[in-house]
């Protein structure tokens, strides 16, 4: 290849036609350069991409434009949430175009990668919300490298680094001791949804598993519910023209979500005076009410609004004079009320859904501090006091040898 001058205006140029086996339209396409050097190293870049199969035009688009088609593809193909893809399109459309969509997609590299992670930082934004950009954009890229835009994913060696590199602070547990446990329940009692605070803090089910509940899940007369679906709302804004619904009942988080639960006498008490609130509640709502089989809804049978379940939930808290919490912190409250009755981690894992006893372990692990405790005491029952006076002769243990075989 030959880098021949060419003048635009007032400045020259150097510029290389490329090979006419890459140009698939049949026409005539060249790269141009500042320098001689530089106009023959994009054309080698170009004939290198062509020879490891790129798609030339995909590399082409802007940041911004590839982004699009990827919302695309992720909301009709993609298999996620709709909250999952309210959550990736609000990233992208708040944080990662405004500060890269003008990059032309294969010029995007490592260094601007990390130039986009400082002014997330300098934006002030939390450090969860800008983990969560880079991950959009890790992923979105890797889907470029898919489908033969560019070679390499220029986002991924930065996010490894940056696992690497992170120390994460363990959050703090927060719960109600087993005493601020019997004032919140009793502060709760003739609430509207008296039943579904009973319900959270004596079985530990998450938000959703709460609120995705129906009637037929039910065994009052055993004691018993099943949990087969959660309640999920999408949490960000969406496309004008999205008709899809703000609730979804989908599959449980994990297979292990998937569980039978024994529930005590007061919980199964509470729940049959729900029942008979609710049908009072759908006898005043008439026509209006919506019927869902579900436990607890709003006063015409739709689903809770979570934001909603969480300030009624403060304002008992507050009303009560107990420390302010999230809704989700009564499953950690369940947790550490069994873990302080002595039940085996094994069967509290089992009880709250988790994946393994080693994530039940790794949350509520520095819970069980009694353990600790026995394991001393019993290394002292072992070994006793070091440099003690040795016992007396008649106390002494003889240790045991076999008799020897007369010859």
């Amino acid at each position: 290849m030959k880098a021949f001058k060419v003048r635009r205006g007032a400045e020259m140029y150097y510029r290389v036609e490329l090979p006419q086996r890459l140009c698939a339209d049949s026409k005539r396409h060249s790269v141009m350069g500042k320098t001689r050097s530089d106009a023959l190293a994009k054309a080698e870049q170009e004939v290198a991409r062509w020879e490891r199969g790129l798609d030339r035009d995909g590399g082409e688009k802007t940041v911004a434009e590839f982004l699009s088609e990827f919302l695309a593809y992720y909301k009709q193909d993609g298999g996620i949430a709709p909250s999952t893809y309210q959550d990736y399109r609000y990233h992208i459309d708040g944080h990662i175009v405004p500060l890269l969509g003008k990059v032309i997609l294969r010029d995007l590299d490592p260094r601007k990668v990390d130039a986009f992670t400082r002014a997330l930082a300098e934006k002030g934004l939390a450090t969860r919300t800008s983990q969560y950009s880079n991950s959009v954009l890790r992923r979105a890229l890797q889907f470029a490298v898919d489908w033969k835009y560019i070679p390499a994913n220029p986002a991924s060696s930065r996010m490894r680094a940056a696992k690497r590199r992170q120390t994460r602070e363990l959050s703090r547990i927060i719960f109600l001791t087993p005493d601020e446990a019997r004032a919140f329940l009793n502060a709760v009692r003739g609430d509207r949804f008296e039943a579904l605070y009973v319900l959270a803090i004596t079985t530990g089910m998450r938000q959703g598993e709460l609120l995705g509940l129906e009637w037929p899940d039910l065994d009052l007369d055993g004691g018993k519910l099943t949990i087969f679906r959660s309640l999920h709302r999408t949490k960000r804004r969406r496309d004008p023209d999205d008709d899809s619904p703000w609730f979804q009942l989908r599959h449980p988080k994990t297979a292990g979500s998937r569980r039978t639960l024994e529930i005590p006498p007061l919980t199964v008490d509470a729940l049959r005076g729900h029942a008979v609130r609710q049908r009072q509640q759908r006898l005043l709502a008439d026509t209006t009410w919506k019927e869902q089989k579900l436990i607890f809804t709003t006063r015409v049978g739709t689903p809770l609004d979570t934001t909603n379940v969480l300030h009624g939930f403060q304002k008992i808290l507050a009303k009560a004079g107990l420390p302010k919490m999230r809704f989700y912190d009564l499953r950690h409250t369940h947790a550490s009320l069994l873990i302080a009755e002595g039940v085996h981690p094994k069967k509290i894992a089992e009880r709250l859904g988790h994946a393994s006893i080693k994530l039940t372990m790794d949350l509520y692990g520095h819970l069980f501090e009694g353990s600790d405790k026995e394991s001393a005491e019993r290394m002292q029952k072992i070994f006793g006091v070091i440099g003690q006076a040795a016992p007396p002769a008649s106390e002494k243990v003889v240790p045991f040898s076999a008799p020897r075989k007369k010859a």
